[in-house]
């Protein structure tokens, strides 16, 4: 599945719930009734409170089925070789490593972890961590790569391992708010931590990055009943610079519906999809990263 179409997916599940539903109230508390006998000038509307906006602090976790389409990785590195009193450098250019294809690295499940305080209403502070962390061993390497200053060869077994750590915070604020939910926008920061290491019988080499970037996103939530809402991100990130110089990159879109059992417990479902690249200046190392998957969590509410 590619990015394009997770969008789609994402967006065309978000605007049919949307146009189908009867209102709510999301971030407004219900209108207390009118008194017998009084005038209102016109028939009432019907008014149905919601369960699931009352809260100072969310806490939520899921569980991420990750099927990764594109995962890449290269780092060039020079190696110093002492030899009879001469000193010998040597610049070993990276290979970009094609980690499914060539590594065997295969669909996982990840844990994730999500934070959200609602200091006064219409603005909230969040704080988000999913750690991914593949490892994988190939018994027979189909072709040659250069990796953190190591040749490995064609026919050798090779393990490796691919670990992609990102935090982010934002804060939230909810511009527009309505009786069925709520559109805002965010804007916050990443951390886009990226480890990788070969092995093989007689050699073994890791290579990491991390880099901030600075991002924007916007936000929309429907409730469709007054138990269950309907929620749209996306979330851009993007650390500017020129070809040769370090720069990255991150997209980020989320489409997930919970099911509020009571204000303080709900149930979720999601679809998440990630496309990301960076370059790092010195020493040498690129890579990208392009993942899409379904989740299943709860979340917890005081």
């Amino acid at each position: 599945m590619t990015m394009r179409i997770a969008v789609y997916i994402v967006c065309s599940v978000f605007v049919t719930v949307s146009l189908t539903s009867a209102p709510v109230h999301a971030q407004n508390p219900p209108q207390p009734p009118v008194p017998a006998g009084q005038n209102t000038g016109g028939p009432l509307a019907p008014v149905v409170a919601i369960v699931g906006e009352e809260y100072h602090v969310e806490l939520s976790g899921a569980a991420w089925f990750t099927r990764p389409s594109t995962v890449q990785y290269s780092d060039t590195e020079t190696t110093t070789n002492t030899a009879n009193g001469t000193t010998t450098t040597t610049v070993v250019n990276g290979t970009l490593v094609n980690f499914r294809s060539l590594l065997g690295l295969d669909n996982q499940v990840f844990a994730e972890g999500h934070i959200t305080v609602r200091l006064i209403p219409k603005h909230k502070i969040r704080g988000e961590y999913i750690p991914l962390q593949y490892k994988q061993s190939v018994a027979a390497l189909a072709s040659d790569f250069n990796f953190n200053g190591q040749t490995y060869k064609a026919g050798q077994t090779v393990e490796s391992t691919y670990h992609w750590n990102q935090w982010k915070v934002f804060y939230e604020f909810d511009a527009l708010t309505f009786d069925r939910g709520f559109v805002g926008g965010m804007v916050g920061l990443s951390s886009m931590n990226i480890s990788a290491a070969t092995a093989n019988s007689a050699q073994s080499g890791t290579a990491s990055v991390n880099i901030l970037m600075p991002g924007l996103g916007a936000i929309g939530r429907y409730y469709p009943m007054e138990k269950l809402s309907v929620t749209a991100e996306f979330f851009g990130f993007d650390l500017p610079g020129s070809g040769t110089s370090t720069h990255a990159h991150s997209l980020e879109l989320d489409g997930y519906a919970v099911y509020n059992f009571s204000k303080h417990v709900g149930a979720q479902f999601g679809v998440r999809a990630w496309d990301a690249s960076h370059v790092w200046n010195s020493p040498l190392n690129t890579g990208s990263f392009t993942v899409v998957g379904p989740y299943v969590g709860g979340t917890a509410r005081f």
